[in-house]
């Protein structure tokens, strides 16, 4: 036998439900439709967080903010469309159909100001979270898995909690309430719209003219907020998620105004929800590792009485 022996103790650990470690939290693989089951509590809880003292001065910033800008909505709406002109962005929707899928057709965009648009459309966001899930299924990641999983679940919260804000508001969409046009120089016609809101409005016209009643928030937005919160926090190691989200959000922002779907004063509201209901989703999906269950990792030198030397190495968490 060799004088030198080598031996490797290594410390027997359990992956109990296939639990994965990374950056400080503990992943485990989506459990059914949680992306449905969940919302609901998510929606409970962002209503305790409203009402949370800690949060009143952010709460009271999103309101001057919005109220700020709804005293100069109408004129940023006009140059916004002139900004639009100057760079040959269309105000129309120039989305259109290229399959169907149940009779229903999935349409994407085909000009750069429909792109812009697009950016914060429920098809895709949900494509984002389609893709992370499917990826991670793949591979066996389960944070890409929590990432698509919670990215659909934010999408829920956002599209109910923003219906029911949108049905008790009643405000017009600018394109529905133009008054008055004014003419440029080159001759392009640039519309001037008059805010109004009807709160609670008869659900019946509602639902007959929704873009009449539907500005207030921005469902769009605050989807695109929710989204860009819920990867850069499970990837926090990537630092370009959140520049690169932000600047996205802000393109999307404006194509909203220059296509007269919304108000800027659509959007702080938008922009709080979508990121705290994307932060539950987040903290509902993963669980942070506390101190005495961190990882540890060791190496030992090793002498036994016959004097055969070697390591020790210890992994264990």
């Amino acid at each position: 036998m060799t004088n030198k022996i080598i031996i490797l103790s290594l410390m027997v650990f359990t992956w109990a439900n296939d639990i994965q470690f990374v950056n400080g939290f503990e992943y485990s693989p989506p459990q059914g439709l949680t992306f449905l089951t969940s919302f609901p509590s998510d929606l409970h809880e962002y209503g305790k967080l409203t009402f949370r003292k800690d949060k009143l001065n952010e709460w009271l910033v999103v309101s001057a903010l919005t109220g700020i800008m709804i005293v100069y909505d109408e004129p940023l709406i006009v140059e916004a469309q002139k900004i639009g002109n100057r760079f040959n962005l269309t105000n129309e929707d120039n989305t259109r159909p290229f399959f169907s899928i149940f009779d229903q057709p999935i349409r994407f965009p085909t000009d750069l100001g429909s792109s812009l648009y697009f950016i914060g459309d429920g098809i895709l966001h949900l494509g984002i979270a389609s893709s992370f899930y499917t990826y991670g299924k793949f591979t066996h990641d389960n944070r890409a898995m929590q990432t698509g999983s919670q990215v659909a679940q934010a999408m829920a919260s956002v599209g109910v909690l923003t219906q029911v804000i949108k049905h008790i508001t009643g405000r017009v969409s600018p394109f529905r309430n133009y008054t008055s046009q004014e003419t440029l120089d080159d001759g392009t016609i640039i519309y001037i719209p008059e805010d109004r809101w009807t709160p609670f409005p008869n659900q019946v016209e509602y639902h007959k003219h929704v873009s009449t009643y539907d500005a207030f928030p921005s469902g769009h937005m605050a989807v695109c907020m929710a989204t860009v919160t819920i990867i850069a926090e499970n990837y926090s190691e990537v630092k370009w998620i959140r520049p690169v989200g932000y600047t996205a959000m802000t393109l999307l922002g404006f194509q909203m105004m220059n296509n007269g779907v919304h108000w800027v004063s659509d959007h702080p509201l938008a922009i709080a929800m979508g990121y705290y209901l994307g932060k539950i989703a987040v903290n509902n999906g993963r669980k942070k590792i506390s101190g005495e269950n961190k990882s540890h990792f060791s190496i030992h030198p090793l002498i036994n009485s016959n004097l055969s030397t070697g390591i020790t190495i210890n992994y264990s968490f």
